[in-house]
């Protein structure tokens, strides 16, 4: 919406003045943005056996390094479950199978650490380089 308007004065011919035209466009244009880049995530230091789970705006990446506890074991695993829509009237009911694969590691404590994916092989490259890192 913000682009929108900005571009309009270049196509109609418009008596408002290009300052409140910047201020208009520019708040839902960063509104946008900040919302587009607000994500959250988990990194792993494996050489300093650091974890840190972080939220990001604007990408820039809020958190705090914790000490990695250790990790006794890893597997991927797969999870299979039937999503269904809720009818309300007006959109068709659809119903899909859905498949999750896990990287799970099992943690001193019998804590668990588990990072979805929605691709296998994305899940696969993951959990590679998870071992790769614990054999540092």
């Amino acid at each position: 919406m913000g682009m929108a308007v900005w571009i309009t004065p270049f196509f109609l011919e418009v008596d408002t003045p290009i300052s409140k035209i910047l201020w208009v466009g520019g708040i839902p244009l960063l509104l946008g943005l900040g919302l587009i880049s607000t994500f959250s995530g988990t990194l792993i230091d494996f050489e300093k056996k650091k974890i840190k789970r972080y939220q990001s705006i604007f990408w820039v990446k809020t958190g705090k390094w914790e000490p990695l506890p250790g990790i006794e074991n890893t597997e991927l695993i797969h999870y299979t479950y039937q999503h269904r829509n809720l009818p309300n009237g007006i959109s068709p009911t659809v119903s899909a199978e859905i498949t999750t694969y896990k990287c799970v590691l099992k943690l001193e404590g019998n804590k668990l650490l588990v990072f979805d994916y929605a691709k296998e092989k994305d899940a696969i490259l993951a959990l590679e380089q998870i071992q790769k890192g614990l054999q540092r």
